[in-house]
Formats: C-alpha cells, structure tokens, sequence
C-alpha cells in the first residue's frame, strides 16, 4: 500500500501543477473565473482584508440562522481556516478595517432582533470583544472610516419591507480617539442595502432600496470638513445589496439585485470625473455578496444567486474593455 501511494503521488502533484498554471493563465488573459474552496455558504455577510488574509464574517445561510461564524482564507491559495468566532451572530451588517482590527458594526439576528454591539477583532489578541454601542442600532447600513472617523449611513429599523420610517437617513460617526459617537448631516436619501467607500477623504454613499421607490441608482458624497453631502449624478444602474471596493483609483460595483433579479453587472466610476466603464461581468450572478480587492483584481465571495446561497468565489478583471 506504501509503494501504490508512492506510485501514484507525482500524478497528483502533476494535476496540481496544472491546475495552478491555468490560473495562472486565466490570470495573465485578464479573464473571470471561479475557483473550488470550502467557504461555507452564507449571504449578508461582510469580508475584509488583514495581514494578508482575507476574513469572511457573519452572514446567513438560510431563512432564520444567523451566524457567527468567522473563517479567514489566504488569497494565494484559497485554503480555508477558522477563526475566533463573533460574540454575537449578525447577517446584514458592516464592517470596515481600522488600524489593523476589524470592526463589525450593526445587523440583525432572529434570536436577538437589531443587534447595538460593535465588535472589534485584533489579530494580536485573536478574539472578538464589545468596543461601544450603536446609538441607532439598523441592519444594511452602510460604513467607511475617514480620517479618525468611523462612519455608519442608512439601514433599516423597521419591522416589515413597507415601514417607510425604517427607512435611515441617520449618519453616525465614532470618534476613535475620544470614544464617543456624533450625529452627522443626514443623508439626502434614506435607504437600506446600500454601500460606502471612501476615496480623497471624502465618503460615496452608493444605490440601495426603499420601499415605494425601489431600487436606487442614487450617488451621494459627503465632505467631512464642511459636513455636507452632495448628489452626484453618475448613471450607475440602480441597485441594492451590491459589494463596492476602491481600486485602481475607481470605485467598483458589483452584482446586486434589482428587478430584473441577481446581477452579475460590474461597474467601474472614476470619482473625480463620473465617467463609468463597464468591466467584464461576473460568471455568477448574486446579491448579498463580499468582495475584497487584491493586486489588480477583486476577489468575491459568497451571496445569494438562482440556485440559493452559495460558496462561490470568482476572480474578477476591473478592467474596462472600451
């Protein structure tokens, strides 16, 4: 038995081999591609960047189970591992790196309802633990960091989809040297489902849903100095429950859903000028996705598309054809 494992060991590292050299090449070609990991499925959950290792955290891997679970997966490899798990299960919440931690922020869970605590994760310790409160706890709020600022837009507090006053315009923002939380201008637009980044020190609250005008096509950006916000018109399709990274001096947009169902569409703005492209888009349509950007890719997990909530992870090319 020892010498048939011997025998048949440089036919499996030769399939390796191979399966890494199409990467590579479907890399070099600059072409989308899914790739096998053993992520659990979940959707409404968030992932971020940190030493070099990508964390998956929080979600929902069906009609009432909330998770807590936290798994961290290296971009490289894609080989899957554990992780200290939260202290609370959430699905639709945010989070956001802050000083290399992670800060989860908002949610909701069927045990607890719209969960107020803000965990935070250091590497160094290799725990969770409570940081402060939501003063407005929500679920699909939007968060970004500016300078010393931690910022949360939007979400939901409402019981059923036509609350119209669950719908947020609420901004909050924690001030990480003094600990203390301030209301900000509100947003133009109250909504639930959107995203935000920050690019240039300012902060771009993108798309979103409210009920009786659906799904939003809506751009917002807001100047922390003077305390304003400002529509801007970009002609991004509207839509909610997207990923939105900054990379390569853009803002990314990717799936979602509308009412035309799960989308694959990316869209790539230029901030300073509005101009969008499209890239490619992805093999696999879905909402309720993660995306992290990584070299000169985006790297997306998980969400929620046709066929229910998956594990699916695909290379995405930013690039615009045209």
């Amino acid at each position: 038995m020892h010498a048939d494992s011997n025998r048949f060991m440089p036919r499996k590292v030769f399939m390796l081999l191979m399966l890494v050299a199409l990467f590579a090449m479907l890399w070099i070609l600059r072409i989308n591609y899914t790739v096998p990991a053993s992520l659990t499925p979940r959707r409404a959950f968030t992932a971020q960047l940190l030493d070099n290792r990508i964390y998956a955290i929080g979600g929902w891997n069906s009609s009432t189970t909330q998770l807590n679970l936290v798994e961290t997966l290296a971009p490289q490899t894609l080989q899957v591992q554990p992780a200290p798990s939260l202290n609370m299960a959430r699905s639709q919440h945010t989070s956001v790196v802050v000083d290399n931690t992670i800060w989860v922020l908002g949610g909701w869970s069927a045990e607890r309802g719209l969960v107020s605590a803000v965990e935070v994760f250091s590497p160094q310790e290799n725990a969770w633990r409570i940081a402060t409160h939501l003063p407005t706890p929500r679920r699909e709020p939007a968060v970004a960091l500016v300078g010393r600022r931690i910022v949360v837009a939007g979400g939901f507090d409402g019981v059923n989809d036509g609350d119209l006053e669950g719908y947020l315009d609420v901004v909050e923002a924690y001030d990480l040297d003094s600990a203390q939380w301030q209301r900000l201008a509100r947003l133009p637009t109250p909504r639930r489902g959107l995203t935000m980044v920050t690019f240039e020190n300012n902060l771009y609250a993108i798309g979103g849903y409210v009920a009786g005008d659906g799904y939003l096509n809506a751009v917002e950006r807001y100047d922390p100095i003077q305390d304003t916000w400002q529509t801007l018109d970009w002609k991004i399709t509207a839509r909610t429950w997207t990923a939105t990274v900054v990379a390569q001096n853009s803002i990314i947009i990717l799936g979602g859903y509308n009412r035309n169902g799960f989308l694959g569409l990316v869209e790539r703005v230029d901030p300073r000028s509005g101009q969008l492209c499209n890239p490619p888009p992805m093999r696999v349509p879905r909402s309720w996705l993660a995306a992290v950007p990584f070299g000169n890719r985006v790297l997306t997990l998980g969400g929620e598309e046709m066929l229910g909530i998956k594990n699916t992870i695909e290379w995405i090319d930013a690039q615009c054809q045209n």
